[in-house]
């Protein structure tokens, strides 16, 4: 089974309309999602170079949406020394010399579910084999009755970069709007608890007043852990609701429960009193630790690890 999300490094760039303006694609053995959209009956095209007896592994996926249903686009592999397999549609272009493979999308009975996102998708096609000479290469993403959202999942070798890995809470967001998902669908339940957390603040008038920029921003780095933990438990249900049971809810939890964790704790640290426990010092290391795992485990959107991180050099001992 192929698991497009997080396992993969999630790339959002639209394929090129024809060979000659197809999307490049470096490293084809790393493992990555190209998520795109069809317009009509245009296909979107991929590039990529391999030597001879190379792996090849693609991948073809759709999210689980209503608009989605009917949307069953085939994946065309077009490159030198490939037989001619399967029909290839009208409107596709294929240079001179080069063979052809069809993999038809064949929807599956139920979504798959994908822990580390999480999310559901439908898989459509798969293909994994040695390229049969060196050469350009070219990924197809074609469907001759209507339009929709897909993805392209090409390359084996799981590896990131220190940005790729860094971006990943803001590819989810833009993962979940290409399910179909609205943004303020996405946001609601950091939403509700960056609200609830204010208002409980504020109506305990004496602590807001005590509160310095270092506190401040501890407990909002600890409302943006706590808000992303209940994220992932959000969008697991909504998954769940669309796709089969999979082992991978075992990882949704963990990072669910480590956000949340993360939460606590920097609540905890926040609201405590100066005059008790953890001296402010200390305090400005637990906090450099809590922003270092939350982008370790991608908790709090970016946001919360940058106001822990601030948290970390702020004063926290008032002037008297």
């Amino acid at each position: 089974m192929l698991t497009p999300a997080l396992a993969h490094v999630p790339v959002f760039e639209g394929g090129g309309k024809s060979p000659e303006t197809a999307t490049p694609i470096e490293d084809p053995a790393k493992s990555r999602v190209l998520y795109g959209q069809l317009s009509g009956e245009d296909p979107r095209y991929y590039s990529f170079e391999v030597e001879k007896g190379e792996r090849i592994v693609l991948g073809l996926i759709v999210p689980v949406q209503a608009e989605s249903r009917l949307f069953t686009p085939d994946l065309i592999l077009i490159g030198p020394g490939l037989p001619d397999e399967g029909e290839v549609p009208q409107k596709e272009e294929v240079p001179e010399g080069y063979g052809t493979k069809v993999f038809s999308g064949e929807r599956t009975e139920s979504a798959t579910y994908e822990g580390f996102t999480p999310s559901a998708f439908y898989s459509l096609a798969r293909a994994d084999f040695q390229a049969p000479e060196s050469g350009i290469y070219y990924a197809a993403v074609s469907s001759i009755d209507r339009g929709g959202n897909y993805g392209v999942i090409l390359g084996y070798r799981e590896s990131f970069s220190l940005i790729e890995w860094l971006l990943i809470p803001l590819n989810q967001i833009r993962i979940y709007r290409w399910e179909g998902q609205s943004l303020l669908y996405i946001l609601f339940p950091l939403g509700m608890t960056l609200a609830a957390g204010v208002l409980a603040i504020l109506l305990k008038k004496e602590t807001a007043t005590g509160f310095n920029p270092a506190r401040w921003s501890g407990t909002f780095a600890g409302l943006f852990f706590l808000g992303t933990g209940l994220s992932y438990i959000f969008q697991m249900l909504i998954s769940l609701s669309r796709s089969s049971y999979s082992s991978e809810i075992v990882i949704t939890v963990f990072l669910a429960l480590a956000s949340i964790g993360l939460g606590i704790t920097a609540l905890i640290l926040s609201l405590k009193d100066e005059g008790y426990g953890v001296k402010p010092i200390r305090k400005q290391f637990y906090f450099f630790g809590l922003g270092l795992a939350g982008l370790l485990l991608w908790a709090g959107w970016l946001i919360g690890p940058i106001l822990a991180f601030e948290a970390a050099v702020l004063p926290w001992r008032r002037k008297r």
